[in-house]
This record gives C-alpha cells, sequence and structure tokens, in this order.
C-alpha cells in the first residue's frame, strides 16, 4: 500500500541521491500522490454506497415493517375470517339441526297424518264401495221404476189424451146432443103449434067439412076423422121415443164423465208419490255427488300434502348438500389459511435471513474498510525494501479478499454494482503487482498464488484496488467522482505522466489494483 507521508521524506533524501533516484523518487512521490487521491476519492465511494446501502437497509426495515403490519392484518383478518367462518357454521349446524328437529316433527306428523288419512281413506273406500253397491242397487231398482213409471206415464199420457178426446167428444156431443134437444124441442113447440094450428085449422076444417058433410055424409067424416087422429098419435109416439133415446144416452155421457173424472182423481195420487220419490232419489244421486267430490278434495289434499312432503324432503336433501358445501367450503378455506400461515412464516423467516445477510454484509463492509483505512494509514519504513511492501500490499490484498469471500460463503454477494459503474475492462491480473524480481521467490509467489486463489466468488476487479495507474484508464474510470475530484485526478495524473520516466519504473510494477464493485 502507498504510504500516506512518504512524499517528504523522499523529497528530503533526493537531494542526496543523484538524478536517476531523485527521478524514481518524484515518479514515486507523484504515484503516491496520485494513489491517495484515487484512494480518497474510492473511500468517498464506498462510503456513498455505505450510505445507499444504509438508506436501502433502512427501506428493507421500513418494507419490514410494513410486512409485519400487513401480516398482522391478515393474520387478524384470518381471525377474523375463522371466527366468522366458525359462526356462521355453527349457525348453520344451529339451523340444520333445527330444519332437522322439524323435518323429525314433520316426519313423525307426515306418517301420522299418512295413518289416519289412509285409515280415513280405507273407511272412506269401503263407505264409497258400499254406498255404491247400494246406490246401484238402488239405482237399478229405481231405473226399474223409472221404466214402470215411464211406461205409466205413457199410459197416463195416452189416458189423458183420451180422456181430453173424451172431454172434447162430449163437450161436443153434448153440445150437439143439447143443440139436437133444442131442435127437437123447439121443432115439437113448432110441430105442437103448427099441429095445433093445423088441428085447429084441421079441426075448424073438419068441424066444418063435418058439418057440412054431416049435414050430408056424417059416417065417412068421423071414419077419416078417427083415422088421421090415429096417425097423429102415432107421430106423437114417435117422437117421445126419440126424445126418451136422446135422454137416455145423455144420462150415459153423463156416467162416463164421472167415472174418467173419478179415475183422474185416483191417478193424481200416484203420480204425486212417483214424483216425489224422483225427487228423493235426484236429492240421493245428488248427494252422492257432493260426498264423490269431497272424496275427490280429500284425496286430491292428501296428494298436496304429499307433494309438500316431497318439497320438504327436497329442502332437506338440499340444506344437507349445502352443509356439506359449506363444511367443504370451511376445510378448504383452513387449508388455504395454513398455507398462507405456512407461507407467512416462509416469508418470515427469509425476512430474518435478509436481515441476518444485512447485518452480515453492513460487517463485511466495515471490515473491508476498516481494512483500506489500514492501508491508507499504514507508512512504510525507510528501510523496507520494495519487495517487503509488495508483500505487505499482498497481504492487505489477501485479508481483505478473505473478507469478502466470507460474504460470499453466506451464499449472497454484496450487489455493490448497483451503487456505482462497474470497470470491467480492468484485467484480474495480481502478477503485475510484483515485479520481475519476485519471480525469483517462492514465498511470494505462493502467496500471491493464495490471494489469488482466493478470488473464488469476488474477482480481482473486485476486491477495490487498481492493477495499474493508466492515466487514460483512470481518467475513463472515475466518471462517478465529483468534477472537483476528476479535475484534480487529472491534472495529477497529466503531471505524472510529464515526469514519468519508462526506465525507472517499468510497466510490470505500476500496476496495482483497482476499484471493486461494492
Amino acid at each position: 500500500m502507498p504510504p500516506k507521508k512518504s512524499g517528504k521524506k523522499n523529497t528530503e533524501k533526493s537531494s542526496k541521491k543523484d538524478g536517476e533516484k531523485r527521478e524514481k523518487s518524484e515518479s514515486e512521490e507523484a504515484l503516491s500522490e496520485g494513489n491517495k487521491e484515487f484512494y480518497r476519492a474510492q473511500i468517498r465511494d464506498l462510503e456513498e454506497r455505505i450510505e445507499k446501502y444504509q438508506h436501502k437497509c433502512d427501506e428493507l426495515e421500513v418494507r419490514q415493517k410494513d410486512f409485519s403490519t400487513h401480516y398482522n392484518n391478515v393474520e387478524r383478518e384470518k381471525k377474523d375470517i375463522v371466527l366468522y367462518l366458525k359462526r356462521s357454521l355453527a349457525h348453520k349446524e344451529d339451523e340444520l339441526s333445527d330444519l332437522a328437529e322439524k323435518l323429525q316433527a314433520l316426519q313423525i306428523a307426515k306418517d301420522a297424518e299418512k295413518e289416519s288419512f289412509t285409515m280415513q281413506l280405507r273407511t272412506l273406500r269401503h263407505e264409497f264401495q258400499e254406498s255404491k253397491d247400494r246406490l246401484t242397487t238402488e239405482n237399478m231398482a229405481l231405473a226399474g221404476k223409472l221404466a214402470s213409471l215411464e211406461e205409466f206415464r205413457m199410459q197416463k199420457d195416452e189416458l189423458m189424451a183420451l180422456l181430453a178426446s173424451l172431454k172434447e167428444q162430449l163437450e161436443q156431443q153434448k153440445q150437439e146432443h143439447q143443440t139436437v134437444i133444442y131442435n127437437l124441442e123447439r121443432k115439437a113447440v113448432l110441430d105442437n103449434d103448427r099441429l095445433k094450428k093445423e088441428m085447429q085449422q084441421h079441426v075448424a076444417a073438419v068441424a066444418a067439412e063435418f058439418r057440412r058433410v054431416s049435414d050430408s055424409r056424417m059416417p065417412e067424416t068421423t071414419m077419416r076423422a078417427i083415422q088421421e087422429n090415429v096417425s097423429v098419435t102415432a107421430q106423437l109416439r114417435q117422437l117421445s121415443d126419440r126424445s126418451k133415446e136422446l135422454l137416455k144416452e145423455n144420462d150415459y155421457l153423463k156416467a162416463r164423465e164421472k167415472e174418467l173424472k173419478r179415475e183422474t182423481e185416483i191417478m193424481e195420487p200416484i203420480l204425486n208419490e212417483m214424483t216425489k220419490k224422483s225427487l228423493g232419489n235426484q236429492k240421493v244421486v245428488k248427494q252422492l255427488t257432493e260426498k264423490c267430490k269431497q272424496m275427490h278434495a280429500e284425496l286430491e289434499n292428501f296428494t298436496r300434502h304429499k307433494q309438500e312432503h316431497q318439497q320438504l324432503q327436497d329442502d332437506h336433501d338440499a340444506l344437507q348438500k349445502e352443509h356439506d358445501d359449506l363444511r367443504q367450503k370451511h376445510e378448504s378455506v383452513l387449508e388455504k389459511f395454513s398455507r398462507k400461515q405456512a407461507e407467512a412464516e416462509g416469508l418470515q423467516k427469509e425476512l430474518q435471513e435478509e436481515k441476518i445477510q444485512q447485518e452480515r454484509l453492513e460487517m463485511v463492509l466495515q471490515e473491508a474498510a476498516s481494512a483500506l483505512k489500514e492501508a491508507l494509514r499504514e507508512v512504510p519504513k525507510e528501510e523496507d525494501s520494495e519487495v517487503q511492501v509488495y508483500v505487505r500490499k499482498s497481504q492487505m490484498m489477501q485479508k481483505l479478499l478473505a473478507v469478502l469471500d466470507s460474504a460470499a460463503a453466506t451464499g449472497k454477494e454484496p450487489a455493490l454494482s448497483q451503487g456505482g459503474q462497474t470497470w470491467p475492462d480492468m484485467e484480474p491480473d495480481i502478477g503485475h503487482v510484483i515485479g520481475p524480481d519476485m519471480e525469483r521467490r517462492p514465498g511470494l509467489r505462493t502467496s500471491q498464488q493464495k490471494a489469488t486463489s482466493c478470488l473464488t466468488h469476488f474477482g480481482a476487479e473486485d476486491s477495490g484496488l487498481i492493477t495499474r495507474i493508466n492515466p487514460s484508464s483512470v481518467l475513463s474510470k472515475i466518471g462517478p467522482l465529483s468534477k472537483s475530484t476528476q479535475l484534480h485526478l487529472q491534472r495529477k495524473l497529466q503531471s505524472q505522466k510529464r515526469t514519468k520516466s519508462s526506465r525507472l519504473l517499468p510497466e510490470e510494477e505500476t500496476q496495482t489494483l483497482k476499484p471493486g464493485n461494492f
């Protein structure tokens, strides 16, 4: 490592040495000043990166607090959900038990009602069959009676028609008889009057003739008068007989009319009785029809109760299925909750591991920073040779690489490339640190090989040291520094380039370690 105060001492001794030593000291002083400036810039850069990582650590802690809050909220929500699901399940189980009890009570009531309805239906069927048989018998008897009544009605209608015709005929004959009697009486009266007049005229004529003939022929006149008197008497007798016959016929018709009236009076009670029986039969048929309708209504009621029972059975099956679905859902929610809890525990473990890794990385960075500070604070002694200086530098680099390799052994390297720029074109060549004279020393070569073999996870370009002081490469790699630092380093490197001598310091010895990507 380049010493801090070696510039003044080398300046005091340079006056006593020759020009070659003076030029060498000046070049070493310029090189040492450039290295110091670069190391200071690198330290500032590392401190800035440490601040960035500290900020990142704070952000991770905030995220961890947010995650803890979120985890607590999730845990609280999970407990609330589990409690709600348990309450819902208990409520559903209570409802299911109540429904099961109701279903059992309904089943018992349904069985009792079914049995009572079955007995009632059996009784009603038996009664209905008996009533049906009885009514069938009565209907058959009534059908016979109705047939006889129909026949009687037909006979009655015939008799009534005959009676009406006879009444009309009787009325007509009566009118005709009265007309005939009236005509006969009038004719008899007229005939009597005419005969009386004729008799009177004839008597007068006969008397006159008798008086005239009596005078002449008294016996002939007497005989003729007697004959005429006999003929008139015969005619009167015939008229009297005809009147008697008409009177007899009138009496017969009156007797027939009385007989028909008597038959009508006899038939009317029988007809009324048959009508009453027919009305009674109609009432019985109507009652049986109503009873049959009532039985049909009861049968429909029983069918409806059966359908309601089937509906209750279906509802019970649906509730049972819903209960099973809720139980499965509860089990799935519990399983999901257990998975979430396991994931949360895993995330908590990962967070703890990240914290541990963060603490380890911070310790590694602190150790690396302390190692770099010790390397910068160390001042080479005057009596130390160049080989010892480079051996000490190699040991410091090996120590730094061991610290970084211990961080790599944890399984996670520090992503230092995020805080600054990477320099991929720098060569991981540790052999340039040691000059040609070092190749003849096996011990130093072995230590150099060991230091190189330590770069299992971190390459030499990640060690934070510089392999070669090349002004162009250094100027191209100081981009992340501030502008003032860049100008200062640029001036230093230009002055070193002007005062540098290739014969005093070989190119292999001017190389040193390059900055790492922390």
